[in-house]
């Protein structure tokens, strides 16, 4: 069984500063990185720790409702894990048609 859980809180906390001691090599490698995406080296580690804190929830919360094995995932891998080529609009109007039929017992 595969479930996929989406959880967005629309709290925005004030931002504190964090203090870091990394391989200078290793931070100008991931500077090249992250200016090339367009990102700043800040918000590449907050999605990080949030991924960490949300994969605690999500393996307690799969716990207890016996779900087995959660994979949390980013925003932008759910992007990117959408098929491609659906008509969304489509897909719905093709379900309630179904639905109507199926109660005027057609």
């Amino acid at each position: 069984m595969y479930v996929r859980i989406y959880v967005y809180t629309g709290v925005w906390m004030a931002k504190r500063k964090l203090t870091l001691s990394v391989e200078g090599d290793l931070l100008d490698e991931v500077k090249g990185i992250v200016a090339v995406r367009g990102r700043s080296l800040s918000s590449i580690v907050e999605e990080y720790l949030e991924y960490l804190v949300f994969e605690r929830w999500a393996e307690a919360l799969s716990e207890e409702l016996g779900l087995g094995d959660l994979e949390p995932t980013t925003e932008s891998e759910i992007s990117r894990s959408r098929p491609r080529g659906l008509d969304a609009a489509a897909v719905v109007r093709e379900l309630r048609e179904g639905r109507v039929k199926d109660i005027a017992g057609s």
